[in-house]
């Protein structure tokens, strides 16, 4: 073998190890939503990547000034995309909030553009071109948050942590 040759044959060992590893990081299986931007899958809690929800406390208000429990109703959105579904989870390598934040699918399909479709979640800051499309129809079919008001989930949290 030359010396070329020994080089191509280990470059490809690398890719393969790397595309082996990568696989085996992904889980899958039956998850559990925690909150709309949340879910346990393997005993593990995985953020859903580009996206934010509202808290568990957090509420928002109709058209007709009635307030509701948003942040229930966006947990709720998700157990309805997760059910009956295998759930497969691919970690980005970033971790927020105590847990893994991933790319997840329910049977093929995102969860975290199927939540900003819905318009139970919103996407984060530095994502908004990503779910750009499913944002602008949420918000013109007046779906999910938007049948109403809502304080942005980043803000709703940085004023709660400082007791207002």
């Amino acid at each position: 073998m030359n010396f070329k040759t020994i080089i191509v044959t280990i470059l490809a060992s690398i890719f393969v190890a790397a595309y082996v590893g990568a696989v085996a990081a992904a889980d899958s299986g039956t998850a559990q939503a925690l909150a709309g931007d949340i879910i346990e899958l393997g005993g593990k809690r995985y953020c859903l990547a580009g996206i934010d929800a509202p808290e568990k406390a957090q509420t928002c208000t109709f058209k007709g000034g009635r307030t509701y429990d948003c942040g229930h109703i966006s947990k709720t959105a998700l157990m309805d995309l997760l059910a009956g579904a295998t759930v497969r989870c691919t970690p980005t390598g970033e971790k927020r909030d105590g847990c893994v934040v991933a790319n997840c699918a329910a049977g093929g399909f995102d969860l975290s553009t199927n939540m900003v479709h819905t318009g139970w979640a919103l996407p984060r800051p530095g994502f908004e071109k990503r779910f750009a499309t499913q944002q602008r129809t949420a918000r013109k079919g007046r779906h999910g948050l938007y049948k109403g008001s809502f304080e942005l989930p980043w803000e709703w949290r940085a004023r709660h942590r400082r007791g207002k």
